[in-house]
């Protein structure tokens, strides 16, 4: 069934392919709600109306708090920004709904089950579905306006023409010398909300395709458990090195861990001398270490559907026995 299932998907920017949606929402989650949903509490799990709790990491939030699903990370028009002519782009949107329409139909396998992870559709359903979470982060789009505003700065010191432009030809990144032009340089500078929003939108169509071909090429397994384990959170994609500190999704030995569930978790890394495709029963004292990480990534707040002191007090047992 999950075969067929995944067969019937149409791909987008050439892996999936979407039709126009009538509908027209104007908070958008950029953690799917049919994802939230399998991080729901027991109690409300096979309820309409699924709940889960976060807990932030800015004590000006207080407590846990129980929450339902469609209240968790949204925000109104994120991925509709306003054209030049002050109307709605709705591109994106549509695109990110045909995502998660296809992908909500066989999440029970991939969240409970066992598949095959060898499958060409399922690498690329799930590839493209890890870049796109990462992508749509807000934080992402935090990102892009900091480093508009360090950008701008930098080329500002340095000596400018009496056009008020900086007085550069090129500029060299990682070894490769680029040619500089300083032709749009004022309407850039003066780069508003509405600029860095067509800007994420345009990121995130750009980049999606790339960095699902990296993850494609990844070694992949899932680590399971046979109760109720892991937690999610806002950022649910958790990047790491071993040894570097700067790094991305493309740096070798970058490890990618990714949550599907309370009961799975995948993990895409370059051990290739290793067996790939397999799943991984959780060791017990390997309890804490996953939902660590999740808390360590995350931008604001966990979410879960189990007790929030139990998590947190094996995330602390797990701190402790860190060097």
């Amino acid at each position: 069934m999950l075969g067929s299932l995944l067969r019937r998907m149409r791909f987008w920017f050439g892996w999936i392919e979407g039709s126009l949606s009538v509908n027209r929402p104007k908070h958008q989650h950029w953690v799917p709600q049919f994802y939230l949903r399998y991080f729901s509490t027991p109690e409300t799990r096979t309820e309409d109306e699924q709940q889960v709790w976060i807990f932030s990491k800015d004590e000006a939030d207080g407590e846990e708090r129980l929450t339902n699903v469609r209240n968790v990370c949204g925000k109104r028009y994120l991925y509709t920004p306003l054209d030049k002519a002050g109307q709605r782009k709705w591109d994106l949107e549509t695109k990110l709904e045909e995502l998660e329409s296809s992908l909500a139909t066989f999440w029970p396998g991939i969240a409970d089950d066992f598949i095959d992870l060898a499958d060409d559709l399922v690498r690329k359903g799930l590839s493209l579905f890890t870049a796109v979470m990462h992508l749509r982060n807000p934080e992402v789009r935090r990102e892009i306006e900091r480093h508009h505003q360090q950008l701008v700065e930098a080329y500002e010191a340095m000596p400018m023409t009496s056009q008020g432009k900086p007085a550069i030809e090129s500029i060299e990144v990682h070894g490769a010398i680029h040619e500089f032009d300083a032709s749009g340089w004022h309407e850039y500078k003066a780069w508003g909300k509405n600029d860095h929003d067509r800007f994420f939108n345009h990121l995130i169509q750009r980049e999606a395709i790339q960095i699902a071909k990296i993850l494609m090429k990844k070694r992949w397994s899932v680590v399971f458990s046979e109760r109720d384990t892991f937690i999610t959170s806002d950022r649910p994609v958790v990047l790491q090195h071993q040894t570097k500190e700067v790094f991305g999704f493309g740096t070798k030995d970058a490890i990618i861990w990714f949550p599907l569930s309370q009961t799975r978790i995948l993990v895409m890394d370059d051990l290739h001398s290793e067996p790939a495709n397999q799943y991984y029963p959780l060791k017990d004292d390997y309890q804490g270490i996953f939902n660590y990480s999740t808390w360590r990534g995350c931008s604001r707040f966990m979410v879960t559907g189990r007790p929030v002191a139990e998590v947190l007090s094996e995330i602390v047992a797990c701190a402790d026995d860190k060097p």
